[in-house]
């Protein structure tokens, strides 16, 4: 019961909406209807202020990433409530309990759980992300593929089982995150297919990054 119960706080500190709170307080806006329509630190360094992104992105990534892991291994000695801890704080950020189960798309909070329990995997991630980043300036494509080579590392790095499942299980969540996007944000004009693979690989509905990004109200909902 008490691994049980370590997993549900980790989604609800996960869930959290900071970009949402960040979003009314600055601007009395809801994120989730401009731009890509996801609650989080991309989105609103476009439409909200780029002043604070620095301090989102720190609580998302300690607070709602590294904090719950933390606190499960400092309660639990089992590795799966540390591994299934780490999952449901992501699975929080990407479907808030707070939002309707909308949400953001888990990157930053991933990385949180990574420094705690798999720091050479995240380092790795980096690595790959921003070198892709400086060569080809596509952050979405990069990301990607940085966080789809993470249970290759894993298994190339010797890790345990249980990290190689926590590897798996946020590549997993974060293409499903991709995919399904949040309701609400998806362009009516292209083709369901189009949309699923123009999500999947540059993470937008649209080929134009800036006609995607720069989207305000009123849009198809």
């Amino acid at each position: 019961m008490v691994g049980f119960g370590l997993i549900l706080l980790a989604y609800l500190i996960g869930s959290i909406p900071t970009a949402y709170i960040v979003g009314r307080i600055a601007r009395n806006i809801d994120i989730r209807r401009y731009g890509s329509g996801n609650v989080g630190a991309s989105n609103v360094w476009i439409h909200v202020s780029r002043w604070v992104v620095v301090p989102l992105s720190a609580f998302d990534l300690f607070v709602k990433g590294t904090l719950p892991v933390y606190f499960a291994q400092h309660t639990s000695t089992e590795p799966w409530v540390h591994v299934a801890s780490g999952l449901s704080a992501v699975v929080g950020h990407n479907w808030s309990i707070y939002l309707k189960f909308t949400g953001g798309r888990g990157v930053t909070v991933a990385c949180g759980v990574l420094l705690v329990l798999a720091w050479k995997e995240l380092m790795v991630l980096l690595a790959v992300g921003i070198a892709g980043w400086l060569i080809f300036r596509s952050s979405a494509v990069w990301v990607g593929i940085s966080m789809a080579l993470i249970p290759a590392w894993s298994l190339v790095l010797g890790e345990s089982l249980d990290i190689t499942v926590l590897s798996t299980g946020l590549v997993v969540t974060l293409a499903t995150k991709r995919i399904l996007s949040n309701r609400g944000t998806a362009l009516g004009a292209s083709s369901m297919r189009k949309v699923l693979l123009q999500r999947l690989i540059y993470d937008r509905d649209v080929s134009s990054r800036d006609e995607w990004v720069y989207r305000t109200p009123p849009y198809d909902q």
